[in-house]
């Protein structure tokens, strides 16, 4: 079931498949224009100060990139699967 933050980002799955290659710099990119105001507004919404909330960001993207694999298509949406990573980010 789409939620309305499905409706404001298009989900990208194939993007992320094309993030399994981690020398892909325009994915990458790509990756980061999309998704990075979403992260940033949801810890900032948490509580989180700016720099903290950059941390967040910088932690999910960190954590995007050590295991691209870890999103399954079929289990959820892509970003109700980035945000699952941007909490635990700010959880730590």
């Amino acid at each position: 079931m789409a939620g309305p933050m499905d409706e404001l980002i298009p989900t990208r799955a194939t993007l992320i498949q094309r993030l399994k290659d981690w020398q892909d710099q325009s994915s990458w990119q790509d990756f980061f224009d999309t998704y990075w105001k979403l992260i940033y507004g949801v810890a900032i919404k948490g509580g989180l100060t700016a720099a903290e909330a950059q941390d967040v960001v910088q932690e999910t993207y960190l954590a995007v990139w050590t295991r691209p694999d870890s999103y399954a298509a079929g289990a959820g949406s892509l970003i109700g699967w980035l945000l699952g990573i941007s909490t635990y980010s700010y959880m730590q």
